[in-house]
C-alpha cells in the first residue's frame, strides 16, 4: 500500500516554517582577534628579565659583511645577501659595474643612508690599528664616531668616542689617527685612557694596506718637497685631540658557565651582553646557531618596599634587568645576523636613569629654548638614535658578534687538530 500524506498535516508544517522565518535571527558576535606574544625572556643561567611591551616596534639593523673585516649595519635588508648561498655571480657583476660607474661620475660607491652604520677595519702591516665606526653606509662622506681597540684573547675592548673624531685632520685617508694627534708613547697612553695613538705614514707599504693613493701622495711630497708632510707638526702650540669619553667592554667570566657574558658601564648604568635561547633562526639548519644568539640587558635599581632602616642600609633596594636589544644570528653566507633595539625601553631607561644622554643629543633644541621634557616622543626618539648611547650599543654589538664568532671557530679548529693528531697517533 502507498502512504498518502494528509493535506491538513501539510498545511500545519507550512505554517510552522513561515513562523520560523518571521522569528528574528540574532547576528553573530564579532570575533575578537587576540595577539599572543611571547614576553618572558631568559638567560642561559635561567634568570628572568623584564619583558618588553609588544606594542613597541624595535629598530632593526641588518649586519652584512662588506669585506672580510668591514661590516655594514643597515636598516634596509638586502635580499641578495639574505640568501643562504649569498648573491649570484650575475648580481655580483652588476654590483661591481654600478660601483665603477658611480666612482667614474664622482659619486660615493654606495647610496648614502644616514640611519646606517659602517664598521671599518684599517690594515697596517705590523700594527693593529683600532676599528672605526661611522654613522653612514660607508666611510666616504660620513662622520666617524667611535674608535674600537681590541685586546688579546677577546678579554677587553676599549671604546673612545666623541665628536673629536669628526674634526678635520684627526683621521687620515687610511682610516687611522694621524701622527699629529698622537697622545704619547705606550706608557703615557696606558696611564691616560683618553689619549689617542697616532700612526706615521711610511714610505713603503705592503700589498693590501689601506690608503694606497694617500701613501703615494705623501711619498711624492717628501721627494719633491712640494707640500706639507703630515708627520711633521708645523705649529708647536697645537695640542693633540683627546677622546671625550671612554667605555670598556669586558669579558666578565671566561672560565665559568656564563662564558657569553660581556659587561660595559655607561653613564652609571651597567649593561650586559648575554647569550639567549628565546630567539631562533627560522630557516633550515638554524638550530645549529643556538649558541650564537645574544641579547642586551640593562641593570637598573628598583626601589623595594622595605622599611626606612633597611633602605638606609641599602637592603631595601633591588636590581632588575631590562632587555633593550637582541641579536639573531643568520645562516646566510654574507650576513652576520639581525640586531633589534627596543627604542621604547631605551627611551624609558634614558629618561629615568640617564637624562644627560638625551640632553646632549637634543642640544640644538635646548639652545632654542625648548626643554627636553617639552619635546614630543618622536623628537626624543630621533635624539636617542643620534645619541652616543646608541653608538656605544652598536659598537659593543659588533665587538660581541665578532668575538663570539672567533671563539667558536677557534674551538672548532682545536677539535679538528686534536682529532687529526689522535688519528695520526693511532695509525
Amino acid at each position: 500500500m502507498v502512504d498518502v500524506a494528509s493535506p491538513k498535516h501539510g498545511l500545519e508544517d507550512a505554517k510552522v516554517e513561515v513562523e520560523d522565518l518571521k522569528t528574528p535571527i540574532a547576528p553573530p558576535k564579532p570575533t575578537l582577534i587576540t595577539e599572543i606574544t611571547r614576553l618572558p625572556d631568559y638567560d642561559d643561567d635561567g634568570s628572568d628579565t623584564l619583558p618588553i611591551s609588544p606594542s613597541s616596534t624595535p629598530s632593526t639593523y641588518h649586519i652584512y659583511a662588506h669585506h672580510p673585516c668591514n661590516k655594514t649595519i643597515s636598516p634596509t635588508p638586502d635580499p641578495t645577501r639574505d640568501r643562504r648561498s649569498g648573491p649570484r655571480i650575475s648580481e655580483i657583476k652588476a654590483f661591481r659595474k654600478d660601483r665603477k660607474s658611480r666612482k667614474a661620475s664622482g659619486l660615493p660607491p654606495i647610496d648614502p643612508d644616514p640611519n646606517a652604520f659602517f664598521l671599518h677595519q684599517p690594515y697596517l702591516a705590523f700594527h693593529m690599528p683600532p676599528q672605526v665606526l661611522y654613522t653612514g653606509s660607508s666611510k666616504h662622506g660620513t662622520r666617524p664616531t667611535v674608535l674600537i681597540h681590541q685586546s688579546c684573547f677577546w678579554r677587553k675592548y676599549k671604546l673612545q668616542l666623541g665628536p673629536f673624531l669628526a674634526a678635520p685632520g684627526v683621521l687620515d685617508p687610511r682610516g687611522v689617527v694621524s701622527w699629529r694627534h698622537n697622545g704619547g708613547d705606550k706608557s703615557v697612553r696606558k696611564r691616560d685612557d683618553h689619549a689617542l695613538q697616532g700612526y706615521r705614514v711610511r714610505t713603503w707599504r705592503l700589498w693590501g694596506e689601506t690608503g694606497k693613493a694617500y701613501v703615494k701622495k705623501v711619498k711624492t711630497i717628501r721627494q719633491t718637497g712640494d707640500g706639507v708632510d703630515p708627520d711633521v707638526v708645523v705649529v708647536k702650540d697645537t695640542k693633540p685631540v683627546r677622546a671625550d669619553e671612554v667605555v670598556y667592554l669586558s669579558w666578565t667570566s671566561p672560565f665559568s658557565k656564563h662564558t657569553r657574558r660581556y659587561h660595559f658601564r655607561y653613564r652609571d648604568v651597567d649593561f650586559y651582553w648575554k647569550g639567549t635561547g628565546t630567539v631562533r633562526e627560522s630557516r633550515a639548519c638554524g638550530w645549529f646557531l643556538r649558541f650564537s644568539h645574544l641579547k642586551l640587558v640593562a641593570r637598573v635599581p628598583c626601589i623595594g618596599s622595605g622599611d626606612d632602616e633597611k633602605k638606609k642600609e641599602g637592603g631595601g633596594d633591588e636590581w632588575v634587568e631590562v632587555c633593550v636589544g637582541k641579536f639573531t644570528s643568520s645562516v646566510a653566507k654574507e650576513k652576520s645576523g639581525t640586531l633589534e633595539l627596543f627604542d621604547s625601553a631605551l627611551l624609558r631607561l634614558v629618561e629615568d636613569n640617564m637624562p644627560s644622554v638625551l640632553e646632549q643629543a637634543c642640544a640644538k633644541d635646548c639652545e632654542q629654548g625648548i626643554e627636553v621634557l617639552q619635546l614630543s616622543n618622536k623628537d626624543k626618539m630621533l635624539g636617542l638614535k643620534r645619541s652616543t648611547l646608541y653608538q656605544v650599543i652598536v659598537a659593543t654589538a659588533t665587538c660581541m658578534i665578532a668575538s663570539e664568532k672567533e671563539k667558536r671557530h677557534t674551538i672548532i679548529d682545536l677539535i679538528i687538530a686534536a682529532a687529526e693528531q689522535g688519528g695520526g697517533g693511532g695509525g
